[in-house]
């Protein structure tokens, strides 16, 4: 099975985008942005360059791509056909990556927060028009593609229980006698059914969200970043690879963290660009560099 992240913080941007490869070829999450402000500073120049960057890579490797999986309807985590702010406003790009493919996607107004939904329907209302092969709704169910299983995991919260933001949906691929799990902003994971149900599918290689531990003090107690890194030292302690990026890596103080679930664990924890051998990129947790 091959694995390749293709835009993560660790690479630049907002995103956990990732290509796999086994007799299918599959792009998780196809999405990447960049805050619109962080420390009160606007994007800088290199963030940009990330940005155009990582989009052009997700784009590539969506062309070679049989199926597409959309985790939820954040910024980061899909393309819309409307682009945004900071990027180009056309809908090429977006109907170029999603026509003739079989996607995979979180429910649109199933366990779905107002705002998700809303981006869920204009993004379906769309998709009709572009040549989409078939659209499944895949919360909690399971689908054969040749010799690949797709496993989709029910909603769960996208962080701790009860957040505002909505759900999210874990992607498992299993091929030839290899698992590989992707679990999208569980953020941590801070809820407890999230690592259970991480644990209990025992893959060999996990990429998840760790948690945003520049929100704490705002979003998040003190207890609530305590409590997913205790969960992570356990996932690390019986899942041989795990692969923690995206929310935790938007604050300096990421490698402390994984630093101290490293020596706890004993286990093999790592960051995405570092799977392809690359050291860490970090923009957003740095902008305030760049101002002075």
């Amino acid at each position: 099975m091959k694995i390749v992240p293709l835009a993560f913080e660790s690479m630049g941007v907002r995103s956990m985008a990732t290509f796999i490869e086994t007799d299918q070829k599959i792009l998780i999450d196809p999405g990447t942005s960049i805050a619109p402000k962080r420390f009160g500073f606007p994007p800088w120049k290199d963030e940009f360059d990330a940005l155009h960057e990582t989009r052009a890579r997700v784009q590539e490797y969506a062309a070679k791509s049989d199926i597409l999986t959309i985790s939820h309807y954040h910024h980061d985590h899909f393309t819309p056909f409307s682009l945004g702010r900071y990027l180009d406003s056309s809908s090429r790009y977006a109907e170029e990556m999603y026509r003739e493919k079989e996607l995979f996607i979180k429910h649109p107004t199933k366990n779905i927060n107002k705002s998700q939904q809303k981006r869920a329907r204009i993004f379906l209302n769309i998709l009709n028009d572009v040549g989409v092969k078939d659209i499944h709704y895949a919360d909690g169910d399971s689908f054969q593609a040749g010799d690949t299983l797709l496993k989709f995991s029910e909603p769960l919260p996208h962080g701790k229980k009860g957040s505002h933001m909505g759900f999210v949906i874990t992607t498992t691929i299993e091929w030839e006698g290899e698992k590989f799990m992707h679990a999208s902003d569980v953020q941590g994971p801070l809820y407890e059914r999230a690592k259970k149900l991480i644990l209990n599918e025992t893959p060999d290689t996990l990429i998840l969200s760790g948690p945003p531990i520049y929100l704490e003090g705002f979003a998040l107690e003190k207890r609530d970043i305590f409590l997913a890194k205790e969960n992570l030292i356990e996932i690390c302690r019986k899942i041989p690879r795990v692969v923690v990026d995206h929310h935790l890596l938007r604050d300096l103080h990421c490698f402390d963290f994984i630093k101290d679930v490293k020596e706890k664990s004993k286990g093999e924890i790592i960051v995405a660009s570092e799977l392809l051998g690359k050291k860490p990129y970090l923009l957003e947790a740095r902008r305030k560099e760049f101002y002075f």
